[in-house]
């Protein structure tokens, strides 16, 4: 019952974190965020607080069989930010942010809310479905995106460096902050997973922007990737 307790707790915080970030959020000038960025320097993890079950999945994992890029799929967003010197590009609309991926030629398109606004159908704002479904808002100078939905218990959270075999479960929910300072972009993912994780998990990502590369077409093949993973 403890841990049944816990995890209600968790679940909790968490929901709570969620609706604060909401209401704080002010009708203020939006950033601009519009330009290329690419990961130059490493991301910087903090060190995963797991439960049983999310040591079990990590110590039963194996990328050579179970990484999701052996077929073409990205595991999740902090797998996507974590592979270096692959750019992404930021668009700012009136009623959504567009943010398309070189890597796995990942397409977001996340709708923009207000505060205290009824909030839309949630579905899917990337062309994998596995990314799960996204909302965004600004917070002064800060764009803040929350996403959940993110499928089955099979998902692995990162499948590379010293935290490969990181689980995500389908209780995991993320929140996203992108902060720009000059020409550098700060992103920073809290993932929020009961069943896994006994505390958030904080990953941070500092990105520059790049003038002279663009976006290109990744065309990842499932094949190709299976032999490569050898």
């Amino acid at each position: 019952m403890a841990g049944i307790r816990s995890t209600a707790k968790f679940s909790q915080q968490s929901a709570g974190v969620v609706c604060a970030l909401l209401l704080a959020t002010r009708a203020l000038a939006a950033p601009d965020l519009e330009a290329v960025w690419i990961l130059y320097k490493a991301e910087k993890f903090a060190t995963p607080e797991l439960t049983e079950m999310g040591e079990r999945l990590r110590d039963g994992y194996d990328f050579r069989t179970a990484d999701p890029a052996l077929r073409c799929i990205p595991a999740s967003w902090t797998r996507v930010y974590s592979n270096p010197n692959t750019p992404l590009e930021i668009h700012q609309e009136e009623g959504a942010i567009t943010i398309q991926y070189e890597l796995f030629d990942i397409v977001r398109t996340i709708p923009l809310i207000e505060p205290n606004a009824t909030l839309p159908p949630r579905q899917a704002s990337a062309n994998f479905a596995e990314l799960g479904s996204s909302l965004a808002w600004y917070d002064g100078n800060a764009l803040v995106v929350h996403t959940d939905k993110y499928g089955d218990d099979t998902r692995v959270l990162t499948t590379i460096r010293q935290w490969a075999g990181l689980h995500q479960s389908s209780l995991m929910s993320t929140v996203e902050r992108y902060v720009r300072e000059g020409d550098t972009l700060h992103v920073e993912i809290t993932h929020f997973d009961p069943l896994i994780y006994s505390q958030p998990l904080v990953v941070t990502y500092t990105l520059d922007r790049e003038t002279e590369y663009r976006v290109e077409h990744y065309g990842c093949d499932p094949q190709d990737a299976a032999i490569n993973a050898l």
